[in-house]
C-alpha cells in the first residue's frame, strides 16, 4: 500500500512506501497537498521512540558482528567486514544473509544490504537489493564487477550526486558513470 510517514506536527512527507513513491509523492511534500493530490494514501505521524529504539537494536546487532560499525544515520550503516570470513568460516555473502535474517527475525523489520570495496559502491549495492526483488534484500558489487556496473549506474544514481550536479553532468554528455 502506498504509505507516507510524516515529520513533526505532521508537515511533511519524510518517508515513503515504495508503492508512494511510484504515484510520484515527493519527499518533504507538505502534508495539505499530499493529501488533496493523493486521495489513496495512508499518511502516519511518525513515532521517533519507537524508531529510534528499534535503530538501536539493529545498531547492537550489527556491532555483534563487528565492532567497526559507522552509523550513518538512524536507518544506515557501513560494517567493515575485513577478515570476518575467517573468524565466520563463511563467505561475505552468508554473513551478510545471516545479519539480514536475524535482524527480520529478531527485530521484526525487513533491511537490504549492499555489499561492496567502498561506501559508495556498497550504497548502490544497497539500492539494487531493494529495487529488484530477485536479490532478496541483497547485493554484492564485486571488483571485478565494478567497471560493467558503472558503465550502466546513471549518474543520479550515485550517493552524493544530487539533481543540480547530475544537470551538470548531462549538459556535458555523461549520463552514466
Amino acid at each position: 500500500k502506498a504509505v507516507c510517514v510524516l515529520s513533526n506536527n505532521d508537515g511533511c512527507i519524510i518517508a515513503r512506501s515504495k508503492e508512494a513513491k511510484e504515484m510520484g509523492i515527493p519527499m518533504g511534500y507538505p502534508l495539505f497537498k499530499a493529501r488533496k493530490e493523493f486521495k489513496n494514501v495512508i499518511y502516519i505521524s511518525r513515532n521517533f521512540k519507537l524508531y529510534h529504539d528499534i535503530s538501536n537494536r539493529i545498531m547492537v546487532k550489527l556491532m555483534s558482528y563487528t565492532p567497526d560499525v559507522e552509523q550513518y544515520s538512524i536507518d544506515e550503516a557501513f560494517l567493515d567486514l575485513t577478515g570476518l570470513k575467517k573468524l565466520y568460516r563463511c563467505s561475505y555473502e552468508d554473513i551478510i544473509a545471516k545479519i539480514k535474517t536475524e535482524i527480520e527475525q529478531e527485530i521484526g523489520v525487513p533491511v537490504s544490504i549492499g555489499l561492496a570495496p567502498t561506501k559508495t559502491l556498497a550504497k548502490l549495492a544497497c539500492e539494487k537489493a531493494k529495487k529488484d526483488t530477485t536479490l532478496n534484500g541483497l547485493c554484492r558489487i564485486r571488483i571485478r564487477d565494478i567497471d560493467e556496473i558503472l558503465r550502466r549506474t546513471y549518474i543520479e544514481d550515485i550517493w552524493g550526486i544530487g539533481r543540480n550536479s547530475a544537470a551538470l553532468f548531462h549538459k556535458y554528455g555523461i549520463n552514466k558513470c
